[in-house]
């Protein structure tokens, strides 16, 4: 896991960071992780004591079923359409290298296997599965 690269988000955005071991994911999300929290800072910071606006305060940010799955609490409909965008996104980008990847899996038992979403490259090199 990238939890060296992942430090410096939480340095930039510790108000919504409460702790260190939020984010669980390997480091091809990195961008668009950094993209979602920088987004729901900037609102919040625009609109905060202005509108109904809650904090916002992560829980966990970590790959579930294949893609990113985001616990929070606070925010409004704006945070939570900034945040579901984001998890649509991880469905096409490999959680290795950030690039265009689809759903894969570890076993031909897809019910039961461990899915990932990767790249081509990184589906063959952990001998992962096209969902097909």
């Amino acid at each position: 896991m990238g939890n060296n690269k992942f430090s410096k988000l939480y340095n930039k955005f510790s108000e919504l960071l409460p702790e260190k071991d939020i984010i669980k994911c390997n480091t091809g999300l990195y961008q668009i992780i950094e993209e979602m929290l920088a987004a729901i800072k900037i609102y919040q910071d625009t609109n905060l004591g202005t509108s109904s606006l809650v904090p916002v305060i992560f829980d966990s940010i970590d790959i579930r079923y294949g893609c990113l799955s985001v616990d929070y609490y606070g925010g409004d409909e704006v945070v939570q359409h900034i945040v579901n965008f984001t998890e649509k996104i991880s469905y096409k980008t490999c959680e290795m290298c950030g690039n265009i990847g689809q759903l894969y899996c570890s076993s031909k038992w897809t019910k039961w296997s461990n899915k990932k979403t990767l790249c081509y490259k990184h589906a063959i090199e952990l001998f992962y599965y096209q969902i097909t």
